[in-house]
């Protein structure tokens, strides 16, 4: 009966070669190798002879490849090591491998770029029970790649919030004028940690803290979860279930919220490739959340100016009566080591001029201009020094950039020159409403 049902068609001119005519070595090699587990357990319960090549451990090897990203064999056979995995991980099967070659990325940079912030994250993983306690809080499941996340890497394992710890997150710090930041992975304990005692149903849950002290102040700091990174958790106005995002506010029962990804698959992908670029900058182990501006840096009398920003969700508001978002900039002089020493100079006074863009495409301008940089400071450059200055400016429109130059005086014959200031945007994530039960 298996004989005359189970075939393959050869060409189109009818002529089949029944299956079982086959040689075994040739189906289980040939054939079965292209099944995804689903099909080769269910081929495998039709006869004995199927059964036997459906066990052939090549077969096995693959899908412990394909699922499990496995090279090596662990036990004595790769179906042991593949029920083995299944038993553990089997609820994160098609999303395993995903998520486990991010955080391969992912750790394989901050292990070179910060061995302080690699340590943090080298501690066992998350287990099922701390999870299902998160969801038990939340009375409300959690999506199965952030899950699966959380039992490859179980976030940043921080011993205190003290301050000195919090600046190696993994999210980076940003400092600009009288205001830090640093943004930190939860682990699993750490949500909990953040969840009410009360089991409320939510509509997100927070897996970022923001930790935010005065630069240069080392005491106990607490984090604020307000201005999170939150994964939602259920559809909530524009807003889609597993999209990650920052709610502005919670006092209203629909508030504007930043989304930043899609999913959290898409979030951790951004990640990798933020961490992966030539650009990121990193200072004593210590990741920056300033992105680069997109034109690059310009160069002009050997003195090299760079740019780059980043929205901050704290002193930003949506609601229309007061709209405004506060974006932070960092501006780097350097002079390249190796330059004759009558390039010397020394900075005098600088021109930026802000341009944004509403919805109607109603142009507007504002400009800043000063001796110096922050609080009248003249910089000098020399070979092979530079100088890093932030500040910030707020925008009504969700679209802008700045230009602008910045005068110099050469000390070697007195003689004043401009550098002008790459063009750079503000950049701002998309925008939806969220709406609170």
């Amino acid at each position: 009966k298996y004989q005359k049902d189970i075939s393959l068609r050869t060409n189109t001119m009818g002529c089949h070669v029944q299956l079982f005519r086959l040689p075994e070595e040739v189906i289980a090699d040939n054939i079965f190798c292209y099944l995804d587990l689903k099909s080769l357990v269910r081929v495998s319960q039709t006869c004995k002879r199927l059964r036997n090549c459906a066990y052939t451990d090549g077969n096995w090897k693959i899908l412990c490849q394909r699922y499990w990203l496995l090279t090596e064999r662990e036990r004595s056979t790769w179906r042991e090591d593949f029920i083995a995995w299944y038993i553990d991980l089997g609820r994160y099967m098609y999303v395993y491998g995903p998520i486990r070659r991010l955080w391969d990325r992912i750790l394989g940079c901050v292990r070179i770029k910060s061995p302080a912030i690699y340590e943090t994250l080298n501690g066992p993983p998350a287990t099922e029970q701390a999870l299902d306690d998160i969801e038990y809080r939340l009375q409300r499941p959690l999506p199965k790649e952030l899950r699966c996340s959380y039992r490859i890497c179980n976030g940043q394992n921080l011993k205190t919030s003290h301050s000195r710890e919090t600046e190696y997150g993994l999210l980076g710090m940003l400092i600009a004028n009288n205001y830090s930041v640093c943004e930190v992975l939860l682990s699993a304990e750490g949500i909990l940690r953040n969840l009410s005692q009360e089991n409320k149903r939510r509509n997100a849950v927070h897996f970022t803290n923001r930790f935010i002290y005065p630069p240069g102040l080392h005491s106990t700091c607490n984090g604020k979860p307000g201005f999170s990174m939150r994964v939602c958790l259920k559809d909530n106005g524009d807003v889609r279930i597993g999209n990650v995002c920052i709610q502005m506010d919670e006092t209203d029962a629909v508030v504007p919220t930043f989304v930043y990804a899609s999913n959290f698959t898409e979030w951790l992908e951004q990640l990798a490739c933020r961490l992966e670029s030539k650009a990121l900058m990193v200072n004593e182990g210590k990741i920056s959340q300033f992105n680069s501006s997109s034109e690059g840096p310009l160069e002009m009398k050997k003195v090299k100016l760079d740019v780059a920003t980043v929205l901050i969700p704290e002193f930003s508001s949506l609601v229309k009566s007061n709209a405004k978002l506060m974006h932070a900039y960092q501006i780097t002089m350097s002079m390249a080591d190796g330059i004759l020493p009558k390039y010397c100079c020394t900075l005098e006074t600088r021109q930026l001029e802000i341009t944004e863009h509403d919805a109607e495409s109603n142009q507007r301008t504002q400009e800043v201009q000063g001796e110096g940089v922050i609080a009248g400071e003249r910089p000098t450059l020399k070979p092979g020094t530079k100088f890093t200055f932030a500040s910030w400016t707020p925008l009504t429109a969700i679209e802008g950039f700045m230009t602008g130059n910045f005068k110099f005086k050469s000390n070697f014959d007195q003689r004043c020159f401009s550098v002008p200031c790459p063009k750079f945007e503000f950049r701002c994530p998309q925008i939806k409403n969220f709406k609170f039960d």
